[in-house]
């Protein structure tokens, strides 16, 4: 899938693509990410069409994907840790409520991309992808993913 503007440079900041997989989010859990991401420094957030998995996934993963195009970043960092803690409130209010359907249950996951670098996020987080999380920083530190510190956590 190729949406044309993902990693583009526009001014203000980067452009990333997240990939929302799982169940479907509500159109009240999108406006909240979507103002979540604004008050990280998002200049924009678009949704695209929702568009078919890859055609290298299982037949059992066959969801479909929100896309969504969040340009004018200057911080990746910040970002990054907006899209982990709607993850996180969205899997905790999960918990909360019975499981209906099989659907429910699917593990959701959310893929973000910049410069045609992809990070993988899944809540909740194990220790090896808190690690690649951080080799993520690190490569966008200077590639236009500004407002990462030199440890790899948020500028001061």
């Amino acid at each position: 899938m190729s949406t044309g503007a993902t990693g583009t440079a526009e001014p203000g900041g980067a452009t990333l693509e997240l990939e929302l997989y799982g169940p479907d989010p509500s159109a009240a859990e999108l406006a909240g990410l979507r103002e979540a991401l604004a008050a990280a420094g998002a200049a924009r957030v678009e949704r695209t069409l929702l568009t078919a998995p890859e055609s290298d996934q299982r037949v059992a993963e066959l969801v479909e994907v929100a896309t969504l195009i969040v340009g004018g970043v200057g911080n990746v960092v910040a970002v990054v840790e907006t899209v982990r803690q709607w993850m996180a409130r969205r899997h905790a209010a999960a918990a909360r409520r019975a499981v209906t359907s099989a659907d429910e249950e699917a593990v959701p996951r959310v893929r973000v991309t910049l410069d045609g670098d992809t990070l993988e996020l899944v809540h909740p987080s194990e220790r090896a992808t808190d690690e690649a999380i951080a080799r993520f920083y690190d490569r966008h530190r200077t590639a236009g993913g500004g407002g990462v510190g030199p440890s790899g956590g948020p500028a001061r």
